[in-house]
């Protein structure tokens, strides 16, 4: 796994006497345009107060129009017909109003070939809820060091074909014992692009996947000075997985697998027993359901 490196950052305090806090993460995901070689989700944290903020100043740049990073910056979709220069010039500047802002920003993205060399069996949306709990988990780490605590609202913008497991991955993730920061979270949703927080996270997951598509691509090519611009804060970063960590992963999970005794077959009995087909939903299930007989059997032990 590689990453894009990032200071820890120290959160402004927002104690202006006594008053709750409210803390949003807003996230978005970005491929390329094969969608056959890079996936990414993105993650930016902030306060009421930071949202409001950038919230002004983007709607004031864009004059209300909902912003879409891959197609301003490939020049298609609402933004065909607009001059190059000009889309440019709003891509640079919406990045210029983030980097401004006191926003933090996080992404995971993966090497689809990398993974599926590996894991040719596994459905193709493992990827994004594999994202998603990465990024779900470093904000997580942000909430905890928040000053003031605050409550965390997660809103990610809508893919029919997976809200509804996403939610279930979410509740898995703040139900389980270790997370403390969790008691902290409310329910994650799911919202349209018309969303500034949206916009924005659509940018940075775009920048995310930029960047290890040029990694890894047909022609490698150098880091984008937007990407720079944003990693230069210290408020910005990712979490990149390549072949070489789905290599890795292979191994250790044929090693741990062996030495716990873990069977396949046993999870298509389950599948059997609930009447139920293989699917990311079925799996999460299957993964709760384990855990649940886990803490079971440690409290009769």
């Amino acid at each position: 796994m590689s990453q894009l490196a990032y200071s820890i950052p120290t959160l402004p305090s927002h104690l202006n006497g006594w008053r709750v806090v409210l803390y949003t993460v807003f996230g978005d995901e970005s491929h390329d345009e094969s969608r056959a070689r890079v996936f990414a989700v993105a993650g930016l944290f902030g306060s009421d107060d930071h949202w409001r903020e950038l919230e002004d100043k983007w709607r004031a740049r864009t004059g209300g129009k909902i912003f879409h990073a891959a197609d301003c910056d490939s020049d298609s979709g609402e933004f065909a017909g607009i001059a190059h220069a000009e889309n440019k010039k709003l891509y640079k500047d919406l990045v210029t109003i983030l980097c401004g802002s006191r926003i933090l920003g996080h992404g995971s993205a993966v090497d689809i070939a990398g993974h599926n060399e590996f894991f040719p069996d596994v459905p193709r949306d493992i990827l994004y809820y594999r994202c998603f709990r990465d990024v779900v988990v470093k904000c997580s780490d942000w909430a905890k060091w928040a000053i003031p605590r605050g409550p965390v609202k997660f809103t990610f913008d809508s893919r029919r074909e997976s809200n509804y497991n996403a939610g279930v991955l979410y509740d898995y993730l703040v139900n389980l014992p270790e997370w403390k920061t969790a008691q902290d979270f409310e329910e994650v949703s799911f919202a349209s692009r018309k969303l500034v927080g949206i916009q924005a996270a659509d940018l940075y997951a775009r920048e995310v996947m930029k960047h290890l598509d040029n990694m890894i691509g047909p022609v490698a090519r150098a880091p984008r000075r937007s990407l720079e611009a944003l990693e230069n804060t210290n408020r910005f970063g990712a979490d990149l997985f390549m072949r070489e960590y789905f290599q890795d992963f292979k191994r250790r999970f044929e090693e741990v697998s062996k030495q716990c005794g873990i069977d396949p077959q046993r999870y298509v009995d389950w599948l059997n027993e609930h009447k139920l087909g293989d699917s990311i939903s079925s799996r999460h299930r299957y993964m709760i359901a384990l855990d649940e007989a886990e803490k079971g059997a440690r409290l009769k032990s």
